[in-house]
């Protein structure tokens, strides 16, 4: 009865005085038992999130970042606006809250060419580095030099557990090597190709792949669209850049061999997946590929109104004229033939025709 009415005091310790147990309230109440004014000692309190500890005014408080993403020992969150007047108490309620965590991040977004978080530490120790650990593999990582989202984990996973024995795997957009190592470590490929345009992530990169021994990879520095080109052909390929994988998906199905498969994502309404189905299927098209699998998911919300969607493409080269299990040439050898053929029937039916005519045989 005392906490639906609000008037319990969680945070002191209940008092058991011989036969009597004392409860702290904020105030006197008429409830037919005996009540004494006294006092009582604080006792511990089970938090269940930061925002039982931070103090903010209380018009604000519907403002506090209900999540964020923990990286190694540092917490990276989106502070809004009215609440950058309290981002250091902010900062502070969450390293009290977690011991764990030592740096707390203000995340103003990915800008540049490089897709680097515009990030500023608003609490802890003043540092961009730290290692983070996935799936039993450990990457050096700065957030200030390269992008990385643990968010992804789950779909790094799923990506890796697809490839198959013997397969050569491009990852233009490789970062720090998430996605890379995990498929080098876990699978057996017989090459993965990791690079990106960042010269700082492909430092760390390096650094990653030897810490993990992940000896299968080959890291380069360089443009996405040049490096396809010179590692071509491959058997799966992962554009990992959500915001313009579009713009390097015909390089991508330039590069794939007689069959393959491309993961794209991108990050869109759900209105707008119908169209990129239909973009992909028309620049199969236009590079002479068929798509035999397009399969879309959600990876996850990116917004209120977004999703970060993966679309899954497996693509074979050949003409749509040939039929299961033929070779992609099959078709144009078997016209050839079969005009080759048509043509010397024709000549024997007009000779035997010829023959059939009034003129005497000799």
């Amino acid at each position: 009865m005392l906490t639906e009415r609000g008037v319990l005091m969680q945070h002191l310790r209940i008092v058991q005085a011989g036969d009597r147990i004392l409860l702290p309230t904020t105030e006197r109440l008429e409830i037919g038992l005996p009540t004494e004014e006294r006092e009582f000692e604080s006792g511990f309190v089970a938090i269940r999130s930061y925002k039982d500890l931070v103090e903010v005014p209380d018009r604000l408080r519907a403002s506090l970042p209900s999540s964020f993403d923990v990286i190694g020992d540092i917490a990276v969150m989106r502070i809004p606006e009215e609440l950058r007047p309290d981002q250091e108490a902010i900062g502070g309620a969450i390293l009290r809250w977690n011991p764990r965590i030592r740096v707390v991040m203000d995340d103003r977004g990915v800008k540049g060419d490089h897709r680097v978080r515009d990030i500023g530490v608003i609490a802890g120790e003043r540092r961009t580095t730290t290692v983070h650990v996935e799936h039993g593999l450990r990457y050096r990582v700065d957030l200030a030099a390269a992008y990385f989202s643990p968010r992804l984990a789950s779909e790094r996973k799923r990506i890796a557990d697809s490839v198959q024995e013997g397969e050569i795997v491009a990852d233009p957009f490789a970062g720090v090597g998430p996605y890379a190592i995990l498929i080098a470590r876990r699978r057996r490929p017989r090459a993965v190709h990791a690079s990106d345009a960042n010269p700082l992530a492909v430092a760390l990169l390096r650094a990653n792949i030897a810490a993990n021994r992940a000896d299968r990879i080959e890291a380069r520095e360089g443009d996405a669209r040049t490096i396809l080109r010179e590692i071509a052909p491959v058997d799966r390929i992962v554009l990992d850049l959500p915001h313009s994988a579009l713009e390097f998906l015909p390089d991508a199905l330039a590069a794939i061999g007689a069959r393959g498969t491309i993961h794209l994502y991108r990050i869109l309404p759900e209105a707008e997946e119908v169209q990129t189905i239909q973009h992909i299927r028309t620049a199969a098209r236009a590079a002479g590929l068929r798509v035999t699998d397009l399969r879309r998911r959600h990876v996850r919300a990116y917004s209120p109104t977004q999703n970060q969607t993966a679309f899954d493409v497996t693509v074979a080269r050949g003409s749509r004229l040939s039929g299961p299990g033929r070779s992609p040439t099959a078709g144009r050898t078997s016209r050839r033939r079969a005009n080759r053929a048509s043509g010397r029937r024709s000549e024997q039916t007009g000779r035997r025709s010829g023959s059939r005519s009034g003129r005497p045989r000799r």
